[in-house]
């Protein structure tokens, strides 16, 4: 990877810029209830965090890998927990957005919905946001395998299946990927026959396309695909993240650390050029000294043919098919 930028020109589509700015609490949290209208107490963030199942295993590099934090129980809980108040009429429920909805049975009647995670202390919810803007062609199957590594990072600290809170893979593209025209893409588990019912396996895959930010209905979530298409400032939370970028732009320390990046990025991409190259020439090497010698032992065969020497022998001491040296 050559440099193709300099760092007085970095927005917030650079990986690195992208990873420096989400890092901050406020930006993450924000980001993450807006566009999944979901309520986030505390949480802890890390940029360009790694996950490794053990050394034989493919490794995880994430851009923004963001934890919910679950504060322990009071050890007297249970008595001070105010009494909730008995209303006259019970209220419908309202379904959360990226919930399971309550099944209609055939009846008519409104099935109970399926139970949530156990709620665990230490144990929250988990987020991953993927500033990706080059389709590679196997980000869902990319998006499936870092589903997978959080999985096993949860169940490494002692948490039961029961245990999994729900986990968010979130990419940010500029171009649709799938090519179905749409802004935005959720994907859950269901079943293929009926799509109503869910798997419940709590996991959700969401991809922002964010050069269709004129598309979406919803306000916050538009804000931020728009800023990302246009780096246009339209709310206090696009100005946030803005000046994030221009100071880090103005940072020694940050464009130090990015152009030692750059630098290590440089060193592996001629490493591996040279080693290819290198590979190259020797296979051309060996390529080429077989087909001399499968170009030799033809004409030897074809010479051996024509003085009357059997197929079988001729076969014999050149490798060739009796139909290959009829052919010749």
């Amino acid at each position: 990877m050559e440099i193709s930028q300099r760092y007085e020109d970095l927005d917030i589509t650079n990986n690195f810029m992208f990873c420096k700015v989400f890092s901050h609490v406020d930006v993450a949290k924000d980001f993450l209830q807006d566009v999944l209208k979901i309520k986030i107490e505390k949480i802890s963030v890390v940029h360009e965090a790694s996950l490794e199942e053990d050394p034989f295993h493919k490794g995880v590099r994430f851009d923004v890998l963001v934890r919910e934090e679950v504060p322990e129980p009071p050890a007297n809980a249970e008595n001070t927990q105010p009494e909730a108040p008995k209303s006259k009429k019970a209220k419908s429920k309202k379904s959360e957005p990226g919930k399971p909805e309550a099944r209609m049975s055939k009846s008519g009647k409104s099935e109970p919905e399926k139970p949530e995670a156990k709620k665990v202390p230490g144990v929250g919810r988990s987020f991953d946001i993927e500033m990706q803007m080059r389709d590679t062609h196997e980000l869902a199957k990319r998006a499936r395998y870092y589903q997978s590594v959080c999985d096993m990072d949860a169940l490494a600290k002692g948490v039961d299946y029961d245990e999994l809170r729900e986990q968010y893979i979130l990419f940010l593209c500029p171009e649709d990927i799938f090519g179905a025209g749409k802004p935005i893409y959720r994907f859950q588990n269901r079943d293929e026959s009926d799509p109503g019912i869910l798997m419940g396996d709590l996991c959700y895959k969401n991809f922002y396309i964010f050069n269709k930010y004129g598309e979406v209905e919803d306000e916050s979530t538009r804000e931020y695909m728009r800023y990302f298409s246009t780096k246009e400032c339209v709310s206090a939370k696009m100005r946030r993240i803005h000046d994030l970028v221009e100071k880090y732009r103005k940072d020694p320390t940050t464009r130090k650390a990015y152009m030692t990046l750059e630098q290590e990025l440089n060193i592996r991409y001629k490493k591996g050029r040279a080693e290819g190259r290198a590979e190259g020439r020797a296979e051309g090497r060996a390529e080429g000294r077989a087909e001399g010698v499968d170009s030799r032992n033809r004409e030897l065969a074809k010479a051996f043919r024509d003085d009357g020497v059997s197929l079988e022998i001729i076969s014999k001491r050149t490798g060739l098919t009796p139909e290959e040296i009829k052919a010749l």
